[in-house]
């Protein structure tokens, strides 16, 4: 019994430790505290960058950087996302203060309001919830942990599930007119039909799980090749140049070819590329309004400085309550401002630090800045120039390229 109550209370640990996991990168990005949090976070990613067996992991497979031409894309990053994130996170203390009050009042096993069709609703919510985190900050290693909690909250429910039953001998009638996760339990309904020739409980828990983990990784791989699809680039092979803007609309109102090759004329942008060898480069068109701008380089440090400012509320309150005060595309800036911020950086992979232009979107590929500089989207003369540092606002680690 001493074994059992060890192992119950190891995979609380565990469960709970995935989920922070995820939670703790989106919402310290987007706090006053990354810089602190990513001192201790990059030497992990870096450790990950050093091979191209786990480099993939730091890849993003939805977009981030960009605004993408898909409408579903750009539904699921400003609406779908934020709001799941919110109701998930709302129903969870809900739901936690339901339980934890009838436990002070010693009123037993909880089967009333949502507890009457399903038997675990908070791992519900919390599972709702990184959905939305997935969306804010889409990197495969927060897929990765994610579908690793939701193992590990199934493994845990069941855990769970053997001690009521020992301490309430009434939960056994609860249990077979209520699901274990969602009304109808079409998750048996599916494991039944997939793995329904599998006699032994245990294996055929770790075939559905496998299964579940397989899923969701080949889903997000489909959606990071989805949205490669739907991101607006420009291809120059003879400048060894993948370019993106970050907006549709500054796609097809700029000619990014020729602003880019006055760009690339100035002597001093020209310069710092020639110093990279023979590399492949990612261009992105920025509005000189971009609030992300840290993603790429560390020339603008200001933006690192961990104050609170009502500016900084606000966004946070964005992310995590949408509908208290809606906005959309909030750090992207806004199109058609006459100037345009444009990041040279170079593209390589951990194995190469010389790739094929036609890789700048490859898993595991990784910029590092070259150049930064503000230019007029009609002349492409340069009006002002950045150090561009040597690295993101947040170090030496993988940022979304797209």
């Amino acid at each position: 019994m001493a074994i059992t109550a060890l192992l119950r209370r190891a995979g609380g640990w565990v469960a709970a430790g995935f989920y922070a996991l995820i939670m703790i990168e989106v919402i310290v990005m987007i706090s006053p505290f990354a810089i602190y949090w990513y001192a201790l976070y990059t030497p992990t990613l870096q450790t990950l960058h050093q091979t191209r067996w786990t480099a993939w992991m730091e890849s993003f497979f939805l977009p981030h950087s960009v605004v993408s031409n898909s409408a579903l894309l750009e539904f699921l990053r400003w609406k779908v996302g934020p709001y799941l994130l919110s109701i998930g996170l709302l129903a969870f203390l809900a739901l936690a203060l339901q339980l934890y009050s009838a436990k002070l009042r010693k009123k037993g096993v909880v089967s009333g309001g949502i507890y009457r069709y399903i038997r675990h609703p908070q791992y519900v919510s919390l599972a709702i919830a990184g959905i939305g985190l997935l969306t804010l900050w889409p990197r495969l290693i927060i897929l990765v942990l994610y579908l690793g909690m939701l193992i590990a909250y199934y493994l845990l429910a069941r855990s769970e599930e053997g001690r009521m039953l020992r301490a309430h001998p009434t939960y056994a009638d609860y249990q077979q007119r209520t699901a274990m996760f969602l009304p109808g339990n079409p998750g048996a309904h599916v494991r039944q039909w997939l793995f329904g020739w599998v006699r032994n409980p245990t294996l055929g828990a770790a075939f559905s799980c496998a299964a579940l983990f397989i899923a969701g990784m080949a889903l997000g791989l489909g959606l990071r090749q989805f949205s490669i699809a739907h991101v607006s680039k420009v291809v120059l092979p003879e400048q060894r140049l993948t370019v993106f803007p970050a907006w549709p609309e500054d796609a097809s109102r700029v000619n990014v070819t020729g602003l880019v090759q006055r760009v690339l004329g100035d002597s001093g942008v020209s310069g710092r590329m020639l110093q990279e060898g023979n590399a492949a480069f990612a261009v992105h068109l920025l509005p000189v309004n971009y609030g992300m701008v840290n993603m790429f380089t560390s020339a603008t440090p200001r933006a690192m400085t961990p104050q609170f400012t009502p500016a900084r509320f606000r966004f946070v309150a964005r992310c995590l309550f949408p509908f208290l005060t809606p906005g959309d595309h909030q750090g992207m800036g806004r199109p058609g401002e006459g100037k345009l911020k444009v990041i040279v950086s170079r593209v390589s992979k951990p194995d190469a630090d010389t790739i094929r232009p036609e890789q700048t979107l490859d898993l595991g590929v990784k910029m590092t800045p070259v150049a930064v500089v503000d230019a007029d989207a009609a002349t492409g003369e340069i009006v002002k120039r950045d150090d561009p540092g040597r690295g993101s606002g947040w170090g030496p680690v993988t940022m979304p390229i797209f």
